[in-house]
């Protein structure tokens, strides 16, 4: 009988002992190409999708998830409260975003706060299980779900503040077309 719990735990051995032989390695791509593209959006913003607004967060939530490892009942409950006090908080981070058009594209920048505070913690615990093997992390996984919690709500207003920026613009166009009218007649 083909017994799939002892093959994904093989597959997880294997991938584990491979990172943990080239964990400094692993560590240095990581932090290179991760913090690098997120801070280098950070700083000079990202270019708006549609796709993208739904992708991001999604990929925050999924790397927040993998912070949970060693986490008991109470600590995943702790954390999803953290997440929702989040969620409710993000309205107030809707002055830091910024759209902008650069070349005919929309781009905008997000709370700089927000991605480095994400940032520093999500690298710090991936950390501290690559070089220490510490698995449970509870006030990161915090700190994590929080911020995870914010950065779900700032897409929110990200969506919110895209379509008020849609209108301010058509409104502005038409208002150049009245005036370049009125200077014809």
């Amino acid at each position: 009988m083909f017994d799939i719990s002892s093959l994904a735990q093989s597959y997880e051995n294997i991938f584990l002992g491979f990172l943990f032989e080239y964990k400094l390695e692993f560590f240095g791509i990581f932090v290179m190409v991760f913090v690098g593209r997120r801070l280098y959006r950070a700083v000079k913003g990202g270019k708006y999708t549609s796709m993208g607004l739904i992708l991001s967060p999604l990929l925050y939530l999924l790397f927040t998830s993998f912070t949970f490892i060693g986490l008991g009942l109470l600590g995943l409950m702790i954390c999803s409260v953290a997440f929702a006090f989040g969620l409710a908080l993000s309205g107030i981070l809707k002055g830091q975003l910024h759209f902008f058009e650069k070349q005919g594209q929309l781009y905008y920048k997000r709370s700089i706060t927000i991605v480095v505070g994400w940032t520093v913690a999500f690298v710090l615990r991936l950390y501290l299980f690559i070089f220490f093997d510490i698995t449970v992390g509870l006030i990161l996984s915090l700190i994590l779900s929080y911020i995870s919690g914010l950065i779900i709500g700032e897409a929110f207003q990200i969506a919110v503040q895209k379509r008020i920026f849609d209108v301010n613009k058509a409104h502005a166009e038409e208002l150049l077309r009245q005036e370049s009218e009125t200077d014809v007649l």
